[in-house]
């Protein structure tokens, strides 16, 4: 099962990898398909 992501905005809440993109330059992207709220350079343990 994958673990779902609640969004900030309108507290909906959907599938990790339906709302999170990782780039090639270890920079993460979330944007909510409900309200369209997004958040670039998403602090990961990877960088």
């Amino acid at each position: 099962m994958m673990p779902v992501v609640h969004c900030p905005k309108c507290n909906r809440e959907e599938a990790l990898d339906r709302v999170l993109t990782a780039q090639s330059n270890q920079n993460v992207i979330y944007k909510c398909p409900h309200c369209a709220y997004s958040k670039r350079q998403i602090h990961t343990s990877k960088g």
